[in-house]
């Protein structure tokens, strides 16, 4: 069973906060990628984070293995975001499904 975690952040610096967390979060994680627009990355077996920046949205998905790790890593997202997003507030409302 899978578990997917989504939530759409409106903000006019999607870009920025995807690439500083991409670039974060590079430095203990090799196999990450990014640009621009889109990253992709693995934190560990089961859990993968996929961010995907457009010109007023950063949309995140998290896919885990279970509603703890979805859980926790929700709030290891939203931790690290409003550090970097410290002057704007942001909203932050997770939606979760199971995958078959």
């Amino acid at each position: 069973m899978a578990i997917q975690s989504r939530t759409l952040i409106q903000t006019d610096h999607a870009s920025k906060y995807l690439q500083q967390l991409a670039k974060h979060w590079s430095h203990k994680l090799a196999d990450l990628t990014f640009d621009e627009t889109t990253a992709h990355i693995p934190f560990r077996q089961g859990v993968i984070l996929d961010m995907f920046a457009n010109k007023d949205a950063l949309e995140v998905q998290f896919i885990t293995t279970d509603e703890d790790d979805a859980l926790k890593m929700e709030g290891v997202f939203d931790r690290h975001l409003e550090r970097f997003a410290f002057r704007e507030t942001l909203h932050i409302d997770w939606h979760r499904k199971t995958l078959a």
